[in-house]
């Protein structure tokens, strides 16, 4: 697909590649550049110039390898880029005029470069010069065909390293978020305000890209980035954070230490993880009792701020009357352990900030943080850093949080009989929103990572109920990556690309489904040509798995399906039902390009598992079983194998009111999920060791009792009963996230019991109210007419207003058969 740039832009920068210091990159062998960055490494830039007048735009661009905050006048402007494969990079584009002024100007840059992959960053490969560190930025504040009205990186900036940061390696397993180490006293304090002296700062040094087959040009594109692209969406990370105070609840004095390890570290020992810190300080006063709240001891205090939600963002710390050098560690968590200390559940998120003191000061994180509760260590400084003196009661400290997510412009509405399902509505609106950071993410809180499987529900949120489709658009093109074998990686531009130890060949069954959402929703030929291919190889990855009759056998690899306890060794008939349902995606997308082979080719192999889907038929209890193994139908079964085999229509017309009243028989069902159940406060998390040494045998009733979807699943069941014709099932179904209500959550957890408690995988309900109880979906792909199908069920009326590319459509029905429709393109009712 043709890249289309901004105007005044193209894919030729005129800008130069600069950093704080040569790059870190030996030689290992002649042709084998690495990288030697020993730790994450910290710029600061700056550019100042004069203006006659302010130009009515001054478009922007800015890229950098690694993460950047843009500040124009003291005042922040962009933070970037966002995550991408580092050779399909994407800058950022702001308009600068706003924030300018006649006279003298300056633009200043953070930029960070780390040493080590994290959740939402992964290195490149370096060549000879490029890959350690890197930014680049170019501004026009005129005329663009004037070469003097380009403001462009070079030797002319001004920079130094940040000295106020040290590295700290993140722990790199579930959670592997960037930890920041930020002393305040070595930070040079206004140095983004025109009125700073930086006359004793450095000239950037000047990279020339240098590789095999350097073509001279020092501009970029350069390898090994190649192009960089236009942005997801413009003005990224340019407007105003949405502020979410904490309140503080309670303060626990840290006993002065004698190396008494009891219940963790010695409180004196300030470690270099802060987040530890804080978990090992929390063990430590536990097991100690700690001291009154509220008392103030020698070694300081540990202070608990509630936000009353899980929220998503930086963390923002406005802190006065403190000494030089006291030390602020903070951590985050959604949930407390029984003695009020935050509960472990694999996060670990948070940073340290030594105070510059002197009088009120703010630090606001560079990386976001999800939590609900954020929990801080305090200390005062010890020996030659206690310069000063503490107020009464040490240093005050108030937190916040500035949420940065992806736009939802106002518009979308929905409203029925039944209130329950209102807030569950809004919930899970609130749900994607916090998983819609510059991708969408599996949880804000534990790991922030852009798995592909489980976006597909927050891009069916979106598109269903968000005027912006920016990022509906932008997760199906970011995880367009396939492995040399073809299949779709689990999650990507992350750590867990970078390494590819792990695979789960379903998610990218999800994928496809994404794409064909896509589709449907934008009518976008030129997008689908584009992905088409990478949908067609990862799902031709399977057919090395296909035996003679048409199914999958012995598929390697992770088959998550989801958490519940799902048996899936062997042939699984819930595996060979969504492969069912991406051959029908894949066919769809192919005819619609004008691919007949490949349509011709998916449609034929869909109709091999529909024919040999029968062996999981368990015609005694109603129920397609789990899987087969060495051809033996074993009797465990969930929803899921049902619920998928009827959303890919395998279901032959005279059994589907016989399976879709087991899949709904609540009665039977049981919610079980070996590694999940445990990832909760009063349990440790042992089901880890099931993902790599498989499932113990049943401890439930499987001659009588079905293992029920757990909330990712859902979707795929209410899409099930949706082809099967009993979309009036829906709304009863969605209100299973009531029990989450009562629980008092204000985002959807992973799972109905354990795991983190904001995950948009679950929040399927609000895309179903709209989709398939209101029954508004494209008539045709790009909404050129819209199909309106109400399946009430229960509810005496619904009214919905949502988005569509050509303006919003109302829909209200009642349950005497009335419906009115006020819609911007022709209405088919079915």
């Amino acid at each position: 697909m043709a890249l289309e740039h901004p105007a005044p832009f193209g894919s030729r920068w005129r800008s130069r590649w600069i950093w704080f210091e040569p790059p870190a990159i030996e030689l290992a062998t002649l042709t084998r550049p690495e990288r030697a960055v020993d730790g994450d490494r910290v710029g600061l830039f700056r550019r100042r110039f004069d203006l006659a007048h302010v130009p009515e735009a001054a478009p922007c661009r800015l890229w950098s390898d690694g993460r950047h905050r843009l500040s124009v006048n003291g005042t922040e402007v962009a933070r970037g880029p966002v995550r991408s494969d580092p050779r399909r990079a994407h800058y950022d584009v702001v308009d600068l005029a706003p924030h300018l002024r006649a006279g003298e100007n300056v633009l200043a840059v953070l930029a960070v470069h780390f040493a080590h992959q994290t959740s939402w960053w992964m290195p490149v490969p370096p060549s000879y010069s490029l890959g350690a560190g890197s930014l680049t930025l170019e501004a026009c504040l005129g005329g663009p065909d004037d070469p003097g009205a380009w403001l462009v990186s070079d030797a002319s900036w001004r920079c130094r390293p940040g000295e106020a940061w040290t590295a700290v390696t993140a722990p790199g397993d579930v959670s592997s978020l960037p930890i920041e180490w930020h002393d305040a006293r070595r930070h040079p304090h206004g140095w983004q305000d025109v009125g700073f002296d930086d006359a004793r700062w450095s000239p950037p040094h000047e990279i020339h890209p240098v590789h095999t087959g350097t073509g001279g040009r020092v501009e970029p594109p350069s390898e090994p980035f190649g192009v960089l692209r236009p942005p997801v969406r413009a003005d990224a990370g340019a407007a105003a954070p949405t502020v979410h105070v904490a309140v503080p609840t309670i303060a626990r004095a840290l006993a002065p230490g004698d190396d008494d390890t009891t219940g963790g570290e010695p409180l004196e020992r300030v470690g270099p993880d802060p987040v530890a810190q804080v978990f090992a300080d929390e063990r430590a006063v536990a097991a100690g009792e700690g001291g009154a709240p509220g008392a103030v001891a020698p070694a300081g205090e540990l202070r608990a701020y509630d936000l009353g939600h899980v929220a998503a963002g930086t963390v923002v710390l406005d802190v006065d009357d403190a000494e030089p050098g006291t030390v602020i560690d903070v951590a985050g968590a959604d949930l407390l352990d029984g003695g009020g200390g935050l509960a472990d559940l694999g996060e670990h998120a948070g940073f340290r900030y030594v105070c510059r003191g002197g009088g009120p000061e703010r630090f606001e994180s560079l990386w976001p943080l999800g939590a609900r509760h954020l929990h801080l260590a305090v200390r005062p400084p010890a020996g030659p850093d206690a310069e000063g003196a503490a107020g009464p009661g040490g240093p005050t400290v108030a937190v916040a949080v500035h949420e940065r997510l992806r736009p939802r412009p106002a518009g979308t509405s929905f409203a029925c009989s039944d209130p329950a399902l209102e807030r569950i509505f809004a919930i899970g609106l609130r749900t994607v929103d916090l998983c819609a950071l510059d991708a969408y993410v599996d949880c804000p809180t534990r790991e922030q990572r852009a798995w592909t499987g489980d976006a597909v529900v927050h891009q069916m949120v979106d598109l269903a109920t968000n005027p912006d489709w920016s990022l509906a658009r932008w997760h199906p093109q970011l995880t367009a990556v396939t492995r040399s074998d073809g299949m779709v990686p689990m999650a990507v531009a992350s750590d867990f690309a970078f390494e590819d130890r792990t695979m789960i060949p379903d998610w990218s069954l999800h994928w496809v489904r994404s794409v064909h959402n896509l589709w449907r929703y934008t009518g976008d030929l030129e997008l689908v040509t584009e992905l088409l291919p990478v949908a067609e190889r990862t799902v031709r990855w399977f057919e090395a798995y296909r035996r003679d009759d048409g199914l999958l056998d012995g598929v390697t690899g992770w088959t998550l399906i989801d958490w519940a306890s799902v048996y899936s060794s062997g042939c699984s008939s819930a595996l060979n039902a969504l492969w069912a349902r991406a051959l029908e995606d894949l066919a769809d997308l192919a005819a619609a390009v004008g691919n007949d082979g490949t349509a011709g080719w998916a449609r034929r192999r869909h109709a091999g598992v529909r024919a040999a889907f029968d062996a999981f038929w368990d015609d005694g209890r109603d129920r397609y079983v789990d899987h087969l193994v060495d051809g033996e139908r074993r009797t465990v079964a969930a929803q899921h194998g049902g619920a998928a085999a009827l959303a890919a229509g395998l279901v032959p017309a005279e059994r589907v009111d016989r399976v879709v009243a087991r899949l709904t028989d609540r009665g039977r069902l049981v919610r079980h999920s070996w590694v999940m159940d445990t990832a909760t406060v009063e349990r440790a998390n042992s089901g880890q060791a099931y993902l790599a040494f498989g499932y113990p045998e049943p401890d439930w009733d499987v001659d009588e009792q079905m293992v029920a979807c757990e909330p990712f699943f859902r979707y795929v069941l209410h899409d099930g009963l949706a082809r099967a014709g009993r979309a009036d099932l829906i709304a009863d179904q969605c209100r299973d996230w009531q029990g989450f209500v009562d629980a008092g959550e204000t985002s959807w957890p992973e799972n109905w019991n354990g795991g983190t408690r904001c995950h948009g995988w679950s929040s399927t309900p609000t895309r179903d109210l709209v989709v398939h109880v209101l029954g508004i979906t494209p008539a045709e792909p790009g909404f050129g007419s819209v199909r309106v199908a109400p399946a009430l069920g229960d509810l005496d009326w619904a009214r919905a207003t949502v988005p569509t590319p050509h303006g919003f459509v109302t829909v209200e029905a009642r349950a005497d058969g009335t419906v009115e429709v006020d819609s911007p393109v022709p209405v088919v009712r079915s």
